[in-house]
């Protein structure tokens, strides 16, 4: 393992090091902590927003039910997912029944709060996940558990409540889940005021357009959306849609790339539909799970390490496509959109259409003075792959295409360059 972990982080180096004139644009994922960067996540309308008002959406994976595969419930297995996968939140899914909270409670909490303790430090959003199917059976153990999570982690934007995981039989959301769900909530409110609270809805949590009809009365409340792709298809997208035009936030706690069982085909086409979708309406979403099992919902396979550090030999096909849709996520969600500058000391550089790039963008830059202009494409290594501009130019604003049709998505740097000023910025081109 030690050997490993020296390799992996040999590549890693690799992949960051960029020349010397590159150094002002920053690219690790715990450069900015993204819980720094958001804050306190409340609700507005349909969409969930951060402490600006700005709609956000997180990204990020979901353990796997705590009794079963705790193993990763560490800080290190945290650590990699922010560092390595990109993930902004962690959903700690905890077991209730089958040798779960209701029967281990001191274990199982432990294990939640190790969860939730790396994720504060590390400065991503961690979802606490009362992991239960038939959760309106157990309300008074649901109710001590979220109190005492209420009481300790009260007020740390962090924090996210999921008071339901996904409702099971034929229970209906009037007589049974909404009754259960908000008196959980008004125990969560009479302590914790304002982190977000998400709950789920009958058949899996798929009825959110049954929920958004009846809603909860408290602030700051989700609907959970659970779907998976090679089962749920566009008219699960539909409940959805009928959802937020009733004025409700979703968060998609979680998700697979597989049938809804956890095994069968992987549906790569339907998944992308599916992220599609989300990045559209701003929703946030989890994937399920990390876990070292032969299922093909799992992210790794058998005998992948617990505290992270994973090659992609130990990582499924489907935690493959997964990571790469996370650190996509992360770089859209993390790379700029400029606007000009009148301040004359200052170049500034600003794409025509919105992030990611196009295979043909138009960059518009802006010379302050008479001189000698450079403005240079390079990729994440550092090699220069294009060269815009390489002329005297005068003062104003200029535009130029640069054709990336030939060149693999990820991300780039450009960089502007005249008499002794240097601006670099980053970029995401995705086809």
């Amino acid at each position: 393992m030690v050997l490993q972990k020296i390799f992996v982080s040999l590549r890693i180096l690799l992949f960051i090091i960029v020349p010397a004139s590159l150094t002002s644009t920053r690219v690790l994922a715990n450069d900015t902590l993204i819980v720094d960067k958001h804050g306190q996540l409340s609700v507005q309308g349909n969409k969930i927003v951060d402490k600006n008002g700005d709609p956000v959406a997180l990204h990020g994976m979901c353990l796997y039910w705590s009794q079963w595969k705790g193993q990763f419930y560490n800080y290190d297995c945290i650590q990699w997912l922010r560092d390595n996968w990109k993930c902004t939140v962690v959903r700690a899914s905890m077991g209730v029944e089958s040798g779960g909270y209701l029967t281990n409670p001191e274990t199982e909490k432990t294990k939640i709060m190790t969860v939730i303790n790396a994720c504060i430090d590390l400065g991503i959003y961690v979802i606490i996940d009362w992991h239960d199917h038939y959760a309106q059976r157990h309300r008074d153990q649901s109710i001590a558990f979220f109190e005492e999570m209420a009481s300790t982690y009260n007020g740390i934007p962090n924090i996210i409540y999921e008071i339901y995981n996904e409702p099971w039989g034929s229970v209906s959301w009037a007589d049974s889940v909404k009754p259960y769900a908000d008196s959980v909530a008004k125990h969560i409110r009479a302590i914790d005021s304002v982190n977000l609270i998400l709950v789920g809805s009958p058949n899996w949590s798929q009825d959110v357009d049954v929920a958004a009809n009846n809603p909860l009365a408290y602030k700051n409340i989700a609907y959970t959306l659970h779907f998976y792709a090679a089962t749920h298809k566009q008219w699960l997208r539909n409940k959805a849609t009928t959802a937020l035009n009733r004025g409700a936030a979703l968060f998609v706690s979680e998700c697979g790339t597989t049938e809804s069982s956890g095994t069968g085909i992987i549906d790569s086409a339907e998944t992308s539909t599916w992220m599609q979708f989300m990045t559209a309406g701003k929703i946030s979403w989890c994937n399920w799970s990390i876990a070292d099992l032969t299922e093909t919902s799992a992210a790794l396979k058998p005998g992948a390490s617990a505290d992270g550090w994973w090659l992609d030999s130990d990582i499924s096909i489907s935690g493959l496509l997964i990571r790469r849709k996370l650190r996509e996520a992360y770089e859209l969600s993390t790379a700029s959109v400029w606007t000009m500058s009148e301040t004359p000391q200052n170049f500034t550089l600003r794409q025509n259409y919105p992030n990611p790039f196009n295979p043909s963008t138009i960059i518009q830059y802006q010379v302050p003075s008479i001189g000698i202009v450079t403005l240079k494409i390079y990729d994440i290594l550092g090699r220069e792959v294009a060269a815009l501009v390489n002329e005297e130019k005068r003062l104003g604003k200029y535009d130029v295409q640069w054709n990336a049709s030939n060149m693999p998505s990820g991300v780039y740097f450009y960089r502007l360059h005249a008499g002794s000023f240097i601006e670099t910025k980053r970029m995401i081109l995705l086809k």
